[in-house]
């Protein structure tokens, strides 16, 4: 179980104690005397082992269509990896989004060819232009943690991972401003900053998503209360526009709008220049409750009209906070089953985190740990999601004046499908907050998850009844997005779509698009005054039907899943272990990470048959833990390892040369280093003279 000062030290890259052991119990260290020692450092480090790998894969570009082989020569020329392993290819072609087998399978029926992956602005200019040139369909992928579809390719061509167009240009203090690549997370980032006494405005939820994905999806989230969206915090963009050519465009250029929000159709951001603070001096997270929402609400109007220095406020309803006391690894219900709302207040003096507080309202401060736990656990909104194992649900931006109304709602609709949906807020102003809700399910039932998926999406539709938007429109939110933008702005963006890729290569089949991949009878649903009449006509006839309902959508869930089979299906997506991995870092393989092994081992657990070369590099692992970490759902992703190795060994074997050389370049790995001193991996984990645990 974890602690309260647990929650808060991962999210600041705490470190844990030599010998000590993870939630499922598998220990993470050996002593030092265990270790290979290191006397000298392998030249090219990360190129050699990917070297190794790209001749143990053995991948055929031959085997690729005339036009896609053109564009994969013209990078290979350019020095410029790429990727054409199918394991490789299925992790791109999935998010934070599950869409329900039937529906994923009419909408996608065709597979990228081709990844590439580009580590500057050039290489990425120069992929961008050999796609335009050859009209090889191109979609850009940052960490993909997005549920909305954003970066799912639609079409058989190629597919930009920008997740390792990372690193920390500059950081001027004097001038308050960081240059970035767009591929930075912002964790890192944040790490970097804290460094030199620095800080963000503000960074997503998703804190492990990158720095251009949420400009690109036009970001609201921690402290935009007071810091207001990521678009008005950045200084410069640097971008490459679908025709090939580049920009670099000013807060006050009138083009700048044009990328943010817009989900990269318009150009590829690759560098950033964003506005930076001093690290607040003092910090206070306060954690109130009221016995029901009236109350809640007069007291939040209260918050924000206080005038005090707040950065954030997170609004939870009773669903939420009866959801946390059973997630939570406090003994007992820490907190009541009853609305909270969770302030964030920063300052340089004492004064500055005091606030006034009405007496008249009724309401009590919860204990000074459970106020710091959840405010640890703010990047963690899906936690619960393992006890589905799967989790759905609605982002969407709502006037603050209408979130009684819609919460009240929200939870009538689920009561007529026997869902609990859990509700909680990001307030942005006084005016407007992001309201994220909702619900457990199971994806191992492919009707009931169907119902569930459409269940969403009315969800959508239910805010937009009380004047709400989507936060992000990607796939899924097509329908609703004259919603996001008004008429006047999303006819400019049309416009501007149309001259800069008129046939529809860069980031196709989005709400910009002037085509769709979808087959007709799903575009013509997808068409909005039809979904908008068949979501209306399905919301007004659920409390008709609701008995049934009820009866259909709470039937027995399967029981008993082994590690691999809950983290397989509990795993969120999020790719906040992608970037900590040392694995990934050395060898730029999703496979290896925690996201494609887990989506890797639905194949295994299916009975599909595996390649030796894919099933060999599963077992390219040191075991340090860091995915566990920053798991968004804290599953038991070593033990889950463990369960997958055994099963592909009893197959395949172990390949014990390939881990021991793997190991050594870890080992001498800058990025390696760089995890030991941000404390993100145990100088211990996992390593036993050159081998892993699992050795």
């Amino acid at each position: 179980m974890e602690t309260e000062q647990g929650a808060v030290k991962r999210i600041n890259g705490g470190m844990r104690p030599p010998g000590s052991t993870s939630q499922d119990g598998v220990s993470s260290s050996i002593s030092p005397s265990q270790r290979t020692v290191r006397k000298t450092r392998p030249q090219r480090i990360g190129k050699r082992m990917r070297q190794i790998l790209r001749e143990l894969e053995k991948a055929d570009p031959e085997d690729l269509d005339e036009d896609v082989l053109a564009v994969y020569r013209a990078l290979d020329e350019a020095g410029i990896e790429t990727l054409l392993l199918d394991s490789e290819i299925d992790v791109r072609r999935t998010d934070a989004s599950e869409p329900p087998k039937l529906i994923s399978d009419i909408l996608f029926t065709e597979v990228p060819a081709l990844i590439a992956k580009p580590k500057d602005h050039e290489q990425v200019r120069l992929c961008v232009r050999a796609c335009r040139d050859k009209r090889v369909p191109l979609v850009v992928r940052g960490a993909a943690s997005s549920a909305f579809g954003a970066a799912l390719p639609p079409d058989a061509g190629l597919v930009l991972d920008l997740g390792e167009l990372v690193g920390v240009k500059s950081i001027d203090a004097e001038r308050s401003t960081a240059k970035v690549l767009a591929g930075t997370r912002w964790a890192d980032l944040s790490m970097e900053l804290k460094k030199k006494g620095l800080a963000l405005f503000s960074s997503p939820s998703s804190f492990f998503s990158t720095v251009g994905g949420w400009i690109s999806t036009g970001g609201h989230g921690i402290n935009s209360f007071s810091a207001g969206g990521i678009s008005s915090q950045v200084r410069r963009l640097r971008v490459v526009l679908p025709d090939g050519t580049e920009r670099s465009l000013s807060s006050k250029d009138p083009d700048f709008d044009l990328f943010s929000g817009t989900e990269g159709q318009l150009g590829v951001i690759t560098e950033v220049s964003i506005a930076i603070r001093k690290m607040p001096k003092h910090s206070r997270a306060m954690l109130l409750q009221t016995s029901d929402e009236a109350r809640a609400f007069r007291l939040l109007d209260s918050i924000l009209g206080s005038g005090s220095k707040i950065s954030h406020v997170m609004f939870y309803d009773e669903h939420r906070s009866r959801e946390i006391n059973q997630i939570t690894p406090i003994p007992g219900n820490p907190l009541h089953d009853a609305p909270a709302i969770l302030i964030l207040l920063e300052g340089d003096t004492p004064e500055d985190i005091e606030i006034p507080l009405p007496s008249d309202i009724g309401w009590t401060e919860a204990p000074v740990f459970m106020a710091n736990l959840l405010w640890g656990n703010r990047y963690f909104p899906m936690r619960a999601r393992k006890q589905g194992p799967g989790m759905l649900g609605s982002e969407q931006v709502i006037p603050l004046v209408n979130m009684p109304r819609l919460l009240a709602r929200t939870r009538k609709l689920g009561r007529m499908f026997g869902l609990e949906i859990a509700s909680e807020a990001h307030i942005m102003s006084d005016k407007e907050a992001l309201v994220l809700s909702f619900f457990l399910t199971d994806q191992r039932k492919p009707f009931m998850y169907t119902i569930h998926s459409i269940i969403s999406m009315l969800l959508t539709r239910l805010g937009i009844e009380y004047g709400g938007r989507p936060y992000a429109v990607g796939i899924w939110n097509q329908p609703f997005s004259s919603f996001v933008f008004p008429e006047e702005q999303m006819d400019r963006l049309r416009e501007k779509k149309r001259e800069l890729d008129p046939e529809d290569l860069f980031n196709p089949s989005r709400f910009l698009s002037a085509r769709s991949k979808f087959i007709a009878p799903i575009r013509f649903l997808l068409r909005e005054r039809i979904t908008l009449f068949a979501l209306g006509s399905l919301l007004a006839a659920t409390e008709f039907f609701s008995r049934i309902s009820r009866r259909i959508m709470t039937s027995t869930r399967k029981e008993g899943p082994t590690p691999l089979e809950l983290s397989s299906l509990a795993c969120a997506r999020c790719g906040a272990c992608v970037s900590v991995c040392p694995a990934y870092l050395v060898t730029g393989r999703e496979l290896v990470t925690g996201r494609g092994k887990m989506l890797f081992a639905r194949s295994v657990l299916k009975g599909e048959a595996i390649d030796k070369r894919e099933s060999d590099e599963i077992f390219l692992c040191i075991k340090c833990h860091a995915c566990e970490e920053v798991c968004q759902t804290r599953l038991p992703l070593l033990l889950a390892y463990e369960e997958l190795e055994e099963r592909l060994e009893s197959a395949h074997g172990r390949p014990k040369e390939l881990i021991g050389k793997f190991v050594a370049e870890v080992e001498a790995s800058k990025e390696y280093e760089r995890l030991l001193y941000e404390g993100i991996i145990s100088p211990d984990a996992g390593m036993k003279g050159g081998e892993t645990d699992a050795v």
